[in-house]
């Protein structure tokens, strides 16, 4: 592989040629302008904002993956060379060339299956795991990013925790065993590591070897309050964080604070707003796909501010938020894709604009972790040759998505203060797409009923019963009661209980009727059998009868496994502009010991409602911060629509510029995924812009583009 170099590495694109011939933009006649004063006090930018994750846990018997994960344990998916027991050279640099101020380690749900204890001692003795504890903390060194590590809820005790703590941070003395440990693989010093997260999404376990293992939320507090107790037991100064769901009004999370201590510092919130599982799209119902990334940054941040004072109002105290997972772009598991949404160049601008919201004084984040940049899902570099299960030889060159260039724009264009700044700019209304809340107007509205009419009394049955579960209905009982009766099931089951046809209803209560909601209520009782002593995830879901992956469309209710007495439970779902019919379903979400039980449903609903909006979004969004000496301003500037150039005005106070260089981020259309024709990179890099005076420039940012400019001081 080539060496990249920080900034350095790019897909430069003639500025001529990053919009298509037939997608012209048209500038807006809507003035913009940008103003800061440059001597404004301003708070210290977070860089822990900027972070990063590094795989390190095996994902084998996590969802369905047949065998040990080779790439993530011997290679941390290609950061790691075990053969020269460094880092390549190559992805370190990309990985310095973003700045990260965190670096999440080991995984997600793949902690579900972690040992750490299998992760220390003599690389000969570890066998395919050459990538380990120490071998994370060096690359974590070698970037300057503060550990955040994930400890698993369900391999090993709070003492095992305890042990951690204490091969981390314990100074190395025969009072301290595993410290001593520590010393042995080289690290005599302590390291100090301050940041855990105790468990990963804590409402599913998708194990498929051992036991499956979902703890109802009250035990998922006090469990991992007394984890956290061992751990700072052994160091005081360590924070840990407990993970909660993004829902409104969750019953989850209610179950889970009201058992947690104070030994728990933080809520951990994984934000990933668009949802869309189905496959290319075109037209209109694409422009709203690739709209709603562009606007995720705008509606998640209102988000993570109810998200917070809910929690403050639960608990009686507030937790800042750590967001150890996100990304703008939907999961998408259909193959044989041809532009992957979450590769976009407009999933990678909501990405800058939502890093840049989260810097705000008033936002309750500490950190950010975005999932996940190097050959992974989420990946904004690609580096493996073929498939890393089949071989991990790599590039020549590697492969960078639109991501990659936003973090590095984000990197150069960061200075020390962030500044306030004043940004007039046109709004646009969005009419929402799946689990986006529509942006309409200048206020927001609550969401409501738009009719009483249950849509699942004109549903029709539909009479499927996997192996080893029996489904009945009795429909002549108050709202229908169903009855699924699981005998020895084992993995995981998605029978559909009804579909309903929309063609016949009033218009404004079927698609594309704009904000258009489907509210799921019901009562579910679980009645495990003796033999029974764990329960999986168990639910409902509504769905586009297309199926997930041909619409991607759809939701789940879960939690139903603790239910032991009669419980209400709901969803909101958000029907795609062209859904013609919905289906319920049950869940299984994946058992690994054999299920015995009866689930009882009764009072199903479906009700239209309209959903709650928030104001129409900004079309322009812009960032400013000063470097420490005082000698630079950076703006970092997003154009966050499909067609439209942005011509603005840029004013400042107390600071006279000398000079002006811009670097831009643009593609050949939003939905570019840097494969084929569908470019995005560079088009200017540290290019001289002319001043209008020391204090104002004009200029005219393109659409879909991210734009940095640097402003360097006149020196007397």
């Amino acid at each position: 592989m080539q060496l990249v170099r920080p900034h350095l590495a790019a897909l430069v694109i003639a500025a001529s040629a990053y919009l298509p011939a037939q997608a012209a933009a048209t500038p807006d006649p809507t003035p913009v302008s940008i103003h800061f004063d440059a001597a404004a006090t301003g708070t210290p930018v977070n860089p822990n904002i900027f972070g990063h994750f590094i795989k390190g846990a095996d994902n084998y018997g996590i969802f369905s993956i047949p065998h040990p994960d080779i790439a993530a344990i011997a290679e941390g998916d290609g950061i790691w060379n075990p053969d020269t027991r460094s880092p390549y050279p190559d992805a370190l640099a990309i990985l310095k060339s973003y700045r990260p101020g965190a670096l999440r380690y080991p995984d997600g749900l793949g902690i579900h299956n972690h040992d750490w204890k299998k992760t220390i001692g003599p690389v000969e003795q570890r066998g395919d795991r050459k990538f380990g504890l120490n071998e994370f903390m060096q690359v974590a060194r070698a970037v300057e990013a503060e550990p955040i590590i994930v400890v698993s809820e369900y391999i090993g005790t709070p003492q095992d925790a305890a042990d951690l703590v204490e091969y981390l941070n314990a100074p190395a003395t025969p009072a301290h065993p595993w410290a001593m440990r520590r010393a042995a693989d080289g690290h005599p010093e302590p390291y100090n590591v301050l940041t855990f997260e105790i468990g990963n999404e804590s409402w599913v376990d998708w194990r498929k070897i051992g036991k499956t293992q979902v703890r109802p939320p009250p035990e998922v507090g006090r469990y991992a309050s007394q984890v956290a107790a061992a751990m700072k037991a052994v160091d005081p100064r360590i924070r840990c964080g407990i993970p909660l769901e993004r829902k409104d009004d969750d019953r989850w999370n209610r179950g889970v604070l009201s058992t947690v201590t104070t030994d728990i510092d933080f809520a951990i919130i994984h934000t990933y707003p668009v949802k869309y599982g189905g496959g290319d799209m075109t037209g209109p119902k694409e422009n709203l796909l690739l709209e709603a990334m562009m606007a995720a940054g705008y509606a998640t941040q209102l988000d993570l501010s109810r998200i917070h004072q809910e929690i403050a109002a639960q608990l009686g105290r507030p937790l800042p938020l750590a967001i150890t997972e996100y990304n703008l772009g939907p999961t998408q598991q259909t193959p044989n894709l041809q532009r992957p949404y979450r590769f976009t160049l407009a999933a990678a601008l909501g990405t800058g604009d939502y890093l840049g919201r989260l810097l705000a004084p008033d936002s309750p984040v500490e950190s950010a972790i975005y999932w996940s940049w190097l050959n992974g899902s989420f990946e904004t570099v690609h580096t493996y040759a073929g498939h890393p299960w089949k071989s991990r030889a790599k590039l020549d060159t590697p492969l960078y998505r639109p991501a990659h260039y936003v973090f590095q724009l984000w990197a150069q264009n960061r200075g020390h203060t962030l500044l306030p700044v004043r940004t007039d700019s046109p709004r646009l209304d969005f009419s929402g797409i799946t689990t986006m809340k529509p942006a309409l107007g200048d206020a927001p509205r609550p969401e409501h009923k738009i009719s009483d009419i249950n849509l699942l009394d004109a549903a029709r049955p539909l009479r499927q019963s996997p192996a080893n579960t029996r489904i009945s209905r009795s429909p002549d009982t108050a709202g229908g009661q169903w009855t699924l009766r699981y005998d020895g099931l084992t993995g995981g089951t998605y029978p559909n209980l009804l579909i309903r046809h929309l063609a016949g209803l009033p218009d404004d209560l079927r698609p594309p009727s704009p904000g258009l909601l489907y509210k799921v209520s019901f009562e579910a009782r679980w009645q495990p059998d003796a033999t029974t002593t764990t329960s999986p995830n168990l639910g409902l879901g509504i769905m586009d009868s297309r199926g997930w992956r041909a619409s991607g469309s759809g939701i789940a209710m879960g939690g139903l496994q603790t239910a032991h007495e009669w419980t209400s439970f709901g969803g909101t779902y958000q029907p795609l502009p062209d859904t013609t019919a919905i289906v319920i379903l049950a869940r299984v979400e994946g058992t690994t010991t054999p299920l015995h039980g009866t689930l009882e449903i009764r009072n199903l609903k479906a009700e239209p409602w309209r959903a709650a909006t928030i104001p129409a979004r900004p079309a322009l969004t812009a960032y400013v911060t000063r470097s420490a000496d005082n000698s630079k301003i950076h703006l970092t500037v997003f154009n966050l629509t499909l067609d439209r150039d942005l011509p603005a005005t840029l004013t400042w106070q107390n600071f006279a510029a000398a000079t002006a260089t811009c670097t831009e981020l643009n593609g050949t259309s939003p939905a570019a995924v840097n494969r084929g024709e569908a470019t995005a990179g560079w088009t200017r890099q540290n290019a001289a812009i002319p001043l209008a005076a020391p204090d104002r420039l004009r200029h005219t940012f393109p659409a879909h583009s991210a734009t940095g400019i640097i402003l360097e001081r006149r020196v007397p």
